[in-house]
């Protein structure tokens, strides 16, 4: 299957360090994953192919399905053309510099939005990242195809009975451990101190909270909700809003963003709130798209070095 895609960086999008979900595998300039298509696990990999995206799946699976999957979950289907244009209009068209063609990496599974994006508080990508992928190793569903092993995000009810802890002390010492060692808490994933907020969280989405409601709700009320779970703060809360549920008036505010944008505005010396008010007024609905910019350009720039 061949998807057109127009401007679309595939390895900048994967790699942004947006909290949807780890990186996909790279495996010789193209990435695989595993997806659930009509409840089938199915592995695919995607490659880039001048404004083309080539989809091959493991399996037999419908193709619609197959297809509205990988447009949502690149939002393949937004007008990137416009948002460029309306950079320009913002005075932001030299993000472009480092950061065309890049576009939201949305959650294949809400729910693993939710946990990569409570791991991600106060921690580096290459952190949060490894932590999911171990969470999915340890807990998750092995599915093998043509020898490789793929993994699903464990449901919120496994995830909620796994221990807290066990292992602080040898956490990321793989290396030194037998081969048939297997971890057993999830400090050991390397979450710290989020561990009791991944698992009360866990187990409040598998017994009192449906987390596809957040779908149907508009920004302000979802956000309202998802600041009830614990470990969820503003930032984390519109990281779950953008990655996981596409709301792209969510503009989430780190130390970083709040250094970016003072530098874009200067004088106005924002704090969270202001901040947060006036990209939600002067951006609208490309606020996540305009946030997503700035970083990703500040980052690869070198501004982001200069600003620390």
């Amino acid at each position: 299957m061949r998807i057109y895609v127009g401007d679309f960086d595939l390895e900048m999008t994967q790699r942004s360090g947006q909290t949807s979900q780890p990186p996909w595998r790279e495996v010789e300039g193209a990435f695989r994953e595993l997806l659930i298509i009509e409840g089938r696990p199915c592995p695919v990999e995607v490659r880039d192919e001048a404004e083309m995206l080539r989809v091959r799946p493991y399996v037999d699976v419908p193709q619609r399905p197959l297809r509205e999957k990988i447009e949502y979950i690149f939002d393949l289907k937004f007008d990137i053309e416009d948002f460029y244009t309306f950079l320009e209009d913002k005075n932001l068209s030299y993000t472009l510099e480092s950061s065309r063609g890049l576009r939201l990496f949305l959650a294949k599974d809400p729910f693993e939005c939710v946990i990569s994006s409570i791991a991600s508080a106060n921690c580096s990508v290459v952190r949060w990242t490894r932590s999911i992928e171990d969470i999915r190793r340890l807990w998750g569903e092995a599915h093998t195809f043509n020898g490789e092993t793929f993994h699903t995000f464990p449901s919120p009810h496994v995830l909620a009975g796994v221990a807290e802890d066990s292992l602080e002390d040898l956490q990321r010492s793989e290396d030194n451990l037998p081969s048939d060692f297997r971890f057993s808490g999830l400090r050991s994933c390397g979450v710290g101190y989020r561990a009791p907020y991944i698992r009360e969280t866990s187990r409040i989405l598998a017994e009192e909270m449906d987390i596809s409601s957040i779908d149907g709700m508009d920004y302000y009320d979802a956000r309202e909700l998802l600041l009830e779970l614990p470990g969820v703060g503003p930032k984390v809360a519109d990281c779950i809003l953008l990655y996981g549920f596409r709301k792209t008036e969510a503009f989430p505010v780190d130390v970083w963003i709040r250094r970016i944008m003072n530098h874009v505005y200067p004088g106005r010396n924002f704090n969270d709130r202001s901040m947060v008010e006036f990209a939600q007024r002067e951006y609208g609905e490309m606020a996540g798209y305009v946030q997503l910019y700035l970083f990703n350009h500040a980052r690869r720039s070198g501004l982001l070095e200069r600003l620390r």
